[in-house]
């Protein structure tokens, strides 16, 4: 009897619908009220797909939150792409990380959820780590690029690209945690504010 074959875009398929209830239902009840039968009930699977894909409650959210940063690498990674001058990618990076109210407030809530994993777990810690590595890489070449094309003022690049992402995290913080006036737009142009007295020349 010949072995039986394992359908590859199947098994695939059935992994994300687990990741993505997984990740609705971390937005919709937090990360510490997920269980895995309340998973497994929103992407109609059962308890023991569930635990073939992933063996623990941790792996799942594991997955979640690896699937969450790289569908958010994807996109920064396609505006950094662009033949753009630097000045117009950055700005489009902006636009991007302050999209809007809705899709900002499901992100960063499940993010900051999951931060508290990431300072006790090594585990989350080093996909946060990798994250920050490709975000920092990322903005380095813009601002590399826009410092030989005269757009930047010579900074290091290292030094602004930490800045970018702590401005950016920054504002969204104060943004989901401040009064309901705050609104997001407002907060993506006060951190492009700060960034252009900092980076344009003089």
């Amino acid at each position: 009897m010949s072995p039986r074959r394992v359908d590859l875009a199947l098994t695939a398929r059935r992994r994300e619908a687990l990741i993505k209830a997984g990740y609705a239902e971390i937005l919709e009840k937090g990360l510490y009220a997920t269980s895995i039968d309340s998973v497994v009930a929103r992407a109609n699977s059962s308890k023991g797909g569930a635990l073939h894909y992933f063996h623990t409650k941790e792996d799942l959210f594991f997955a979640v939150l690896e699937w969450l940063l790289a569908e958010l690498t994807s996109s920064l990674d396609q505006v950094a792409a662009s033949d753009e001058l630097p000045r117009a990618r950055l700005a489009a990076e902006l636009e991007l990380l302050f999209h809007s109210t809705e899709v900002n407030r499901k992100l960063y809530l499940v993010l900051f959820d999951y931060v508290s994993l990431g300072t006790r777990s090594k585990r989350f810690r080093a996909l946060f780590e990798d994250f920050f590595a490709k975000c920092r890489a990322r903005d380095q070449k813009i601002i590399a690029d826009g410092i030989r094309e005269q757009q930047f003022r010579r900074v290091h690049p290292e030094e602004a690209a930490t800045t970018i992402r702590a401005l950016v995290d920054g504002y969204c913080l104060q943004w989901l945690m401040g009064p309901g006036d705050l609104s997001v737009e407002i907060c993506r142009d006060r951190c492009g504010a700060v960034l252009g007295a900092y980076l344009l020349r003089a």
